[in-house]
């Protein structure tokens, strides 16, 4: 008999995609390459036509060419991330009891996350990058060489959602879900689902800057990244409906079955860049390329089956995953209208439908958009050798927004960034705080899911110059 399906789904759901309200944790956080350095973020991240600076090593290479002195740096950055959620169900049009099941006991607020159904947080505190650069001469041109020990990644994820369908009878496209034929019954699994990830990806990164003639420099960055990652996932039965043709005719059965998967991720790549500047008199014009890269996953998850009878089974996954990530581009400009201020715009592009995923943890690559980033800074000498900077960007994220008249929409948030830096004799110092805010709604027919993410990242660093 159907009433005590087996658990079927949750068998399965750790080794492939599922629907965009359940997707299993695999890959997710790989695609956070952001630079974590404190100019940057001051400023926006729009520093792909700055120069003359260490954090040019994992920036773009060629402004290593403009760097005089040698010079030392370290910096630090405390992250703090917190995600929320509130759930509205409306009352489906043919099967309008179903909907008090899961009906809000309040009305529609007009701030729907002012009280969220659920929220969460991570934070973590650690070293952001410590590294050197050398300038050198190569004949007539110069030609600066550095190294960097830096963090590359942030791969936090959680998702969690309560009311689950399966198959997801609120959906009406791409793909609508059908009616009952008469005869016919749909079993719909209603299930509550959790995932969590914490880690991080760091990198050495190897750069030279040469400058090619006095006003057009170019630099190469070879990176070696690696990182772990700390994985958690649950899935729990709430109960099992059947369908019928007649509008009113379907049955509900409690359900009590779960699947729970604890383990860890290492992950390792390698990524080359090439980059560009060039500069005529107050403007400088500056582009990066990303070249394709392989990323490597190895995991290992343990995890225990409870069926709804009682029946415990445990189980153990052990496998690897290899990650195409697709090329990025970035191009900048910056403007010194008075000399002691700067001001940059950057823009950037990634497309991860180019994203390709093989191996023993998936069946098929995550459903990812193309990203397009905005970067807006600026930069005011004040007062001697102390900088005020400022900031705002795009805060793209490669997945799709789920539900109708959604269909193929990624999410974008916002960031707001500012920051000082001064230099005291030989050491300058530096700190930036950036606020980033991503809201959006996964709309079906049935429900809107509405969703907030927000980070907090304080950095803060010390260079030596020689």
């Amino acid at each position: 008999m159907l009433r005590r399906l087996p658990l079927l789904l949750l068998f399965v759901a750790p080794l492939s995609y599922g629907q965009g309200v359940m997707q299993p944790l695999s890959v997710q956080g790989v695609e956070r390459q952001e630079s974590v350095t404190v100019r940057a973020r001051a400023m926006g991240s729009a520093v792909t036509a700055l120069s003359g600076s260490i954090e040019t090593v994992i920036l773009n290479p060629a402004g290593l060419a403009s760097l005089s002195l040698p010079t030392l740096s370290a910096s630090g950055a405390w992250f703090q991330q917190d995600w929320a959620e509130t759930q509205h169900w409306n009352p489906n049009r043919y099967y309008a009891g179903m909907s008090l099941f899961f009906a809000d006991p309040d009305e529609y607020r007009s701030e729907p996350l002012s009280a969220p159904d659920w929220t969460h947080s991570q934070g973590t505190f650690r070293l952001a990058a410590i590294g050197g650069a050398i300038p050198l001469r190569l004949g007539e041109r110069a030609l600066t060489v550095g190294v960097m020990l830096h963090q590359t990644a942030q791969l936090s994820d959680y998702d969690r959602n309560d009311n689950v369908l399966n198959p997801y009878i609120g959906q009406f496209r791409p793909d609508p879900i059908e009616r009952p034929k008469p005869g016919e019954e749909i079993v719909v699994r209603w299930s509550a689902f959790e995932r969590e990830r914490t880690g991080y990806m760091q990198a050495v990164s190897t750069a030279a800057g040469l400058e090619l003639s006095e006003n057009f420099h170019v630099g190469l960055r070879i990176t070696r990244a690696w990182g772990s990652s700390t994985d958690r996932q649950e899935i729990r039965e709430t109960g099992v409906f059947f369908l019928r043709e007649d509008a009113h005719d379907y049955d509900h059965e409690p359900a009590n079955g779960s699947i729970s998967w604890d383990g860890s991720s290492e992950y390792s790549s390698w990524k080359g860049v090439l980059g560009l500047q060039w500069q005529y008199d107050v403007i400088t014009v500056g582009i990066t390329y990303q070249f394709a890269s392989d990323l490597r996953r190895n995991f290992s998850n343990t995890g225990q089956v409870r069926t709804t009878n009682g029946e415990a089974r445990n189980l153990t996954q052990v496998g690897v995953d290899r990650v195409r990530l697709p090329a990025r581009v970035r191009a900048g400009v910056a403007l010194r209208p008075i000399p002691v201020v700067t001001l940059a715009a950057d823009y950037s592009w990634q497309n991860f439908s180019d994203l390709k995923v093989t191996g023993s943890g998936v069946t098929t690559a995550p459903d990812w958009g193309m990203v397009e980033g905005i970067g807006l800074g600026g930069e005011w000498n004040f007062r001697g050798e102390t900088f005020l900077r400022a900031g705002f960007r795009r805060d793209p994220q490669p997945f799709r927004i789920e539900g109708f008249g959604l269909v193929g929409q990624t999410a974008t948030g916002d960031a707001f960034s500012a920051g000082l830096g001064t230099s005291i004799s030989v050491l300058t110092l530096d700190i930036a705080y950036e606020f980033q805010r991503l809201r959006y709604q996964d709309r079906w027919e049935s429900n809107v899911d509405y969703n907030r993410i927000r980070k907090h990242n304080v950095l803060f660093g010390v260079s030596y110059t020689f």
